[in-house]
């Protein structure tokens, strides 16, 4: 809720430019800067000329309460428009931030023509010959999300943008801006494809501006890169499948079914290479990255293998990481959409899909949250055999990974603490539900060896559990740390570790370490997505000095690879990998780093168990066997 006074529900309604100023500088909000964002139909305590809102109250782009960082009135960069001609489009108009950055927000690059429809090409030129890129652009409708455990970076300058489920494929590009005479060669680009399971999160989302990152590129690094956020469609409006919707897929002349926000995504790379050499971009320099489902999406266009980029870096993440449904599979997951909205499962199947197509988006988004169980929403990808051709590789198959020749260079890696992001969904193995309020569940011994030996049997449970050390004496302490590091070996480190052996010299490995200095839930763990905070550097002024070092070196690695040097020794037969620490970063293997988790990955594939490791993780985890059932449970 957005007003202490009125409480008022809708935080879809929140866009106040003034409101979002007044917070970040540090000022007061009178009555007058309310109606900016209030839309009570009876706002009598406008009136009052104390009535305050909290920063806590600010609703951040990751779709949870914004943390309250605030912006000195010096640091606000000096912003100018600049004009950019694009052959084919018009003229972009751009803002340049303290004559360092040129930033181009909001390009539409596909339109979607209708809900479960694959997006097209945006009309070319742009309306009246002119795009205005200084406003960011829509972002696909989501679920809220109760907790993040990084605050956002303030940008005053900036109004946050609306959710609209046909208007959100857009492209925010930041381009160094350098004098004609410093210009010799095309720019190197990075294309960044986000995280957020897939339901969450957006390319305006602050952590993700490239304003620092493309600044040091030049000034620090002397590589001058271009990078490219990308908004792709999430939740059911980007991957829900189904036999219904296959048929209306189908009837469109559009082969497959689910998956249309990867389809988003080859349209956006698709645009960079037709129109990134306007901006002064290399089209044949193109480095695809991601984190968590971007990961996931880098993987995915990788084996569908169309040469739209030459590099590629995976962090935290492979293909299978948010879960793969068959189209059988998924139908079970299309009718609980269907009961969470009160559609009979009994009516004909065209029908029901008219009954969906015609659903009101916030009604469809609050769907999502019964339908999908756990409180971390997650949509998977749908094995259609045709965005992969073929199927999608099991765990089994991470043995054969391998980088194509149209992608010779790609970089891997994974945090510490990965499957934190999901410990909620552990609440079915502890003895009482999470209290309001808090952040991490409090799993007990006795249900977990419950699930384990009910999902894998007796035989493969028991090799399991002591494998990890966990038997019915294990404390509930114990249980969480056990329990969060058996799941992030079976879904991040186990399936990357075995890649990067399959690749051999192919891939640029690394560990991230690094644990967060907020003063939150997952504070002190190296935790799923801590590594964007130091890759792109727009909290430094939030963190203890001594975490500048690693996020410099982090975000000089990252833009070295995507000028097409080595960051680091390629993972070869020696098997070395680079570990970002706090206090080093250093050049190692798994016979000099013991504590990792080698041995035990080792272990469990002389056993015959990473792909039974990596789906139980999937189930304690994804609840894959529930979200299967098509039998909806009340929301919690």
């Amino acid at each position: 809720r957005l007003c202490l006074q009125c409480n008022c529900p809708d935080i879809s309604n929140f866009r106040g430019s003034r409101y979002l100023r007044s917070v970040l500088l540090g000022t007061n909000i009178i009555a007058q800067d309310i109606p900016l964002l209030c839309y009570s139909p009876s706002p009598s305590h406008w009136t009052k000329p104390t009535h305050q809102i909290r920063s806590s109250h600010i609703i951040s782009a990751f779709g949870v309460p914004f943390s309250g960082t605030r912006m000195k009135s010096d640091e606000i960069p000096s912003i100018d428009q600049v004009f950019l001609e694009v052959p084919s489009l018009g003229t972009l108009k751009g803002i340049s931030l303290n004559g360092k950055t040129c930033q181009y927000l909001g390009i539409p690059y596909a339109s979607v023509p209708g809900r479960f429809r694959r997006s097209v090409p945006a009309s070319e030129p742009w309306e009246n010959g002119n795009w205005d890129g200084t406003r960011l652009g829509p972002y696909c409708p989501q679920p809220p999300r109760d907790f993040y455990p990084v605050p956002n970076a303030p940008r005053p300058w900036l109004d946050m943008p609306q959710a609209d489920e046909f208007n959100c494929l857009n492209l925010n590009i930041s381009v160094p801006h350098l004098p004609a005479d410093q210009v010799k060669n095309p720019l190197p680009v990075m294309i960044f494809i986000h995280g957020g399971a897939f339901t969450y999160s957006m390319n305006s989302s602050p952590v993700y501006d490239s304003r620092i990152l493309v600044e040091s590129s030049a000034s620090k690094f002397r590589r001058p890169t271009i990078v490219i956020t990308v908004n792709y469609r999430l939740g059911v409006y980007g991957f829900l499948a189904g036999k219904d919707i296959e048929t209306y897929n189908s009837s469109h002349g559009e082969a497959g079914v689910g998956n249309y926000g990867l389809w988003d995504q080859v349209l956006a790379l698709r645009w960079v290479q037709k129109h990134i050499s306007a901006f002064g971009g290399d089209p044949k320099q193109v480095t695809l990255f991601g984190q968590s489902a971007g990961a996931v999406s880098v993987h995915a266009h990788l084996l569908r293998g169309e040469p739209l980029f030459s590099s590629a870096i995976l962090q935290s993440g492979l293909i299978r990481l948010c879960g793969v449904l068959s189209i059988d599979e998924y139908q079970s997951v299309y009718e609980r959409i269907l009961q969470a909205l009160d559609i009979p499962i009994d009516l004909n199947p065209e029908d029901r899909i008219e009954r969906l197509l015609s659903a009101d988006s916030s009604a469809l988004t609050k769907a999502m949250v019964p339908a999908f169980i756990i409180p971390v929403v997650t949509s998977p990808l749908c094995d259609d055999g045709v965005f992969v051709t073929g199927s999608i590789p099991s765990y089994d198959e991470y043995y054969t990974f391998s980088v194509p020749e149209w992608c010779p260079r790609v970089m891997i890696g994974d945090a510490t603490n990965e499957c934190i992001i999901w410990n909620k969904s552990w609440d079915n193995i502890c003895d009482s539900p999470l209290a309001s309020g808090e952040d991490l569940t409090v799993p007990t011994a006795a249900l977990t060896l419950a699930k384990m030996e009910s999902y894998l049997g007796s035989p493969k449970a028991r090799m399991l559990s002591e494998i990890y050390d966990i038997t019915s004496d294990t404390s509930e302490k114990d249980i969480f740390t056990k329990l969060e590091k058996m799941t992030t070996h079976g879904l991040f480190s186990a399936p990357i570790y075995f890649a990067r052996q399959a690749a051999k010299g192919s891939v640029f490995a690394y560990h991230f370490d690094v644990p967060s200095p907020f003063k939150n839930a997952w504070g002190g763990m190296a935790h799923h997505s801590f590594d964007n905070v130091l890759i792109w550097g727009l909290l430094s002024h939030e963190m203890p000095q001594s975490y500048a070092k690693v996020s410099e070196y982090m975000a000089e690695a990252w833009i070295r690879f995507a000028s097409g040097e080595d960051p680091w020794e390629r993972h070869s037969e020696s098997g070395k990998y680079k570990v970002f620490g706090l206090e080093r970063t250093i050049l190692t293997s798994k016979n000099d780093d013991l504590e990792r988790g080698h041995q035990i990955w080792d272990k469990l594939h002389d056993l015959g168990l990473v792909a039974d490791l990596a789906r139980l993780s999937e189930e304690l985890c994804l609840r894959r066997r529930e979200l299967t059932q098509g039998v909806l449970v009340s929301s919690r």
